[in-house]
């Protein structure tokens, strides 16, 4: 209504924000008698008269940030808040509970209201209204709202909103109704490890148990909270390929073992990608299930002009920003950086949050030089993945053989971190299997 007290943070335009950054805000209704920005939960800036604006600094890497605003009374109440997500991308699949709020006071009934974020390309097939785990409502369109009856007593419960998209995805979001203070602050945070575990040849080895693994993290050890074989769970896998004008010879070759990759590999249930790049990185396909539209995508390659590698890998890592689950990049170029912005330590930094595991292939010229091979390596080896350096463009469609049998025989291995750290540094994990002669790869660590 016209007379409503609200705060909007204004969406930036663009994407992939770094460096300094004014945000603005509307405002309707009451006056505030103060206005505070919390970036990622912190205070970062009380204002008492308008504009109510804040100049952020957003560090040097396009790194996923939550901005919240709040506005008060006089007497320190909340009257309205808002939040956003910078660089949160254009994949991200989230639903956000606007009522039922953190920290208000409710008293018979509540009308519960969830906002979505649906990733580009996809619809909400319905969204589903919980009181603790009883079914209240199935909605299928927006606005998506319920209201809510609170029974009497003081026992702990929640509000829960699921959206489902069309291909059978599905995210939640819970906030406790009239919950004591130390409830808020439970975030319940289980690290996903999607595993390879290979012979020494580099085949994938099957039939491993919970029990083979021991998981270690900042050299504690964990307990394992879920296990399974990840064959029939759906992942993202985006194909990015050097397009530069030095791949002209096996541009060809590379398009087939691409092309054969999609066609043996895609389900109904997986996404794929196609970025390529020479001196900027294009995104050629948005994630589809659709094998004819990655095929049209890699049939119009040409190579030309010069390499900007390091752009291209946080480039293609921001692009998964938002998803959930298995998430591979497949890598493949000829080797040297010759035109980026970021440098090998920026993209290796962001490579370590955000949670996809890097195949590198180095073709002929990345497979002589040992710092450019050096450098492929690392990228697998910190998030989990393989690295591959062919001399033949005859050995590509093999390559990508083996990455396709790798994802579909990973294990998922799942824990709750113990740790009660709260500094926000890395934190190294460790996993250890039981049988012999079996190595394994995930990724070498998160930050929280």
């Amino acid at each position: 209504s016209s007379g409503e007290t609200t705060i909007h943070l204004m969406e930036p335009p663009g994407d992939l924000h770094t460096g300094m950054m004014r945000l603005e805000t509307v405002t309707t209704g009451e006056a505030f008698d103060k206005v505070t920005f919390f970036l990622d939960n912190r205070p970062v800036l009380t204002k008492r008269c308008p504009p109510f604006s804040v100049e952020l600094d957003l560090g040097s890497l396009p790194r996923t940030r939550k901005l919240r605003v709040v506005g008060y009374d006089a007497g320190g109440e909340e009257m309205a808040e808002d939040e956003i997500l910078i660089n949160a991308g254009t994949q991200r699949f989230a639903v956000h509970l606007v009522e039922p709020r953190r920290g208000q006071t409710y008293e018979h009934s509540l009308l519960a209201e969830a906002e979505v974020n649906v990733p580009d390309g996809q619809a909400v097939e319905r969204m589903e209204f919980y009181w603790n785990e009883t079914l209240l409502a199935t909605l299928y369109q927006p606005p998506y709202q319920q209201p809510v009856v609170l029974p009497g007593g003081d026992a702990i419960a929640y509000v829960r909103a699921v959206a489902y998209l069309t291909d059978g995805n599905s995210t939640e979001d819970l906030v406790f109704v009239n919950a004591p203070d130390y409830l808020e602050e439970v975030d319940i945070q289980f690290v996903e490890l999607y595993t390879s575990a290979l012979d020494k040849d580099g085949r994938p080895v099957e039939g491993l148990t919970r029990e083979d693994f021991t998981v270690f993290e900042d050299g504690v050890e964990q307990k394992i909270a879920r296990f399974e074989r990840v064959r029939d769970l759906p992942f993202h896998a985006g194909i990015l390929l050097d397009v530069s004008a030095s791949m002209d010879e096996s541009l060809t070759a590379v398009r087939d073992a691409a092309l054969s990759f999609v066609q043996q590999t895609l389900t109904p249930k997986d996404r794929a990608s196609l970025i390529t790049f020479n001196d900027r990185p294009n995104l050629a396909v948005k994630f589809t299930n659709e094998v004819d539209e990655l095929a049209h995508g890699l049939a119009g390659l040409k190579a030309e002009r010069g390499t900007s590698l390091y752009d291209s890998i946080i480039f293609s890592l921001y692009y998964f920003n938002g998803i959930r689950g298995q998430k591979a990049l497949l890598l493949l170029s000829d080797g040297k950086d010759e035109s980026s912005r970021f440098n090998f330590e920026d993209t290796l930094e962001y490579a370590r949050r955000a949670g996809v595991t890097i195949y590198s292939i180095g073709l002929k010229e990345a497979a002589k030089d040992a710092s450019a091979r050096r450098k492929l390596d690392r990228l697998a080896e910190e998030t989990g993945g393989r690295s591959f350096f062919v001399r033949d463009d005859a050995e590509l469609k093999e390559v990508y053989e083996s990455i396709q049998r790798e994802l579909r025989s990973q294990y998922l291995i799942a824990y709750q971190s113990s740790s009660t750290s709260t500094d926000g540094a890395f934190r190294e994990v460790e996993l250890k299997v039981s049988r012999p002669g079996v190595e394994t790869k995930t990724l070498s660590g998160y930050y929280p």
